[in-house]
């Protein structure tokens, strides 16, 4: 099976969102998503574009019936370093199960890296699960540094209420 790779389209907006939550399955997070179909929709195809996507997209005569137009996708967004500049945030890379040991995953890894070097970008970031190890031996073999390591770094997020209460306070 050779897979197209090819920026997402609004019409996909679905099928990612259906991806989007078997990733969250496999890595065991359902309960993070509160994403909608119609706020993925606006976000990524909407006036002003918050992410870019890319999808493998499965052969129309090999697809099946239930399981999609796709096999996977990387959803990515503008970031800046303030060391190094312009920065791409790969947020998601996901192939489906039964697609996985292919290459796809690094053919979407090389459809954001070249991404990146069209926009100008030094650098990709991403996090990825400690167990996750299949993902960590790609991310390795492509060159990537793992920052919790060295020099350090730890991952912080602030979740909407903390948010939200962060930019009520007064000064």
């Amino acid at each position: 099976m050779d897979c197209i790779i090819r920026p997402a389209e609004p019409q996909d907006s679905p099928h990612i969102m259906r991806m989007i939550q078997e990733l969250a399955e496999y890595e065991k997070i359902t309960h993070f998503i509160r994403l909608t179909e119609e706020v993925l929709h606006r976000d990524g195809f909407g006036e002003s574009p918050w992410f870019r996507c890319v999808v493998a997209e499965i052969p129309e005569m090999e697809r099946s019936e239930s399981g999609g137009p796709f096999a996977g996708y990387a959803l990515f967004a503008n970031s800046y370093s303030s060391w190094t500049g312009r920065t791409l945030h790969l947020e998601d890379l996901y192939v489906s199960p039964k697609f996985r040991g292919r290459g796809l995953g690094r053919r979407l890894m090389k459809k954001v890296a070249q991404e990146g070097v069209r926009s100008g970008c030094s650098q990709i970031h991403l996090s990825v699960l400690k167990w996750n190890h299949p993902a960590i031996s790609l991310y390795r073999s492509l060159g990537a540094e793992n920052l919790t390591e060295e020099p350090g770094y730890q991952v912080m997020n602030f979740q909407e209420e903390a948010l939200r209460n962060m930019a009520a306070e007064e000064p």
